[in-house]
């Protein structure tokens, strides 16, 4: 009994810090990310996660008050769910923006329409 009292509440604590410490992204942020990265795809210029590096620290201005900082994690998410899509979703999404916004936000953002 003296064991349930104990591992219980440290089981539950443990569960609070690895929640805590997981990446949380915000809708907003998957959204800015996506279209990047469609932008990136349809225009036939690269959209690794350097590229997408390059263009958010690049797109701060000396002068800003709130900087956007590139989010490492999120980045290499989307190149997961890219290589993760069949090459006829790939091939349709370079083509065009729209497609590879919708096809993108189906999964990171489900149930969000894409406009």
């Amino acid at each position: 009994m003296l064991k349930i009292k104990f591992l219980l509440p440290l089981l539950i604590v443990a569960s609070a810090v690895v929640w805590w410490l997981m990446p949380h992204y915000s809708d907003e942020d998957k959204g800015y990310y996506i279209a990047m990265f469609c932008t990136l795809t349809h225009d036939g210029r690269g959209n690794t996660s350097h590229d997408m590096h390059q263009i958010i620290e690049g797109s701060n201005s000396d002068y800003a008050l709130q900087k956007i900082h590139f989010q490492s994690g999120l980045a290499d998410h989307l190149q997961t769910v890219w290589q993760d899509l069949s090459p006829e979703q790939q091939q349709q999404a370079r083509e065009e923006s729209l497609a590879c916004r919708r096809v993108m936000s189906e999964k990171l953002l489900p149930g969000k329409s894409v406009q």
